[in-house]
């Protein structure tokens, strides 16, 4: 793992296995029992952390970096 990788939470890291596996917002809220809201802030921290733009640079990022499974 990278030392920006390193910075995730496993919350965080269980989020970007979901949005890779194509999870919008909504259905990762449901499948945690969380609300959207949280879903989607959890979304915006995680490129916040990674300093990336948009979801389609993140799984790039998560492809790149073998971040998930």
């Amino acid at each position: 793992m990278t030392e920006k990788s390193t910075t995730l939470s496993a919350r965080e890291l269980q989020i970007i296995q979901l949005i890779y596996d194509g999870f919008t917002n909504k259905e990762i809220a449901e499948r945690l029992h969380i609300s959207e809201n949280t879903a989607t802030t959890h979304r915006k921290n995680i490129l916040k952390k990674l300093k990336l733009k948009n979801t389609a640079l993140l799984v790039r990022y998560v492809i790149e970096h073998r971040l998930v499974k």
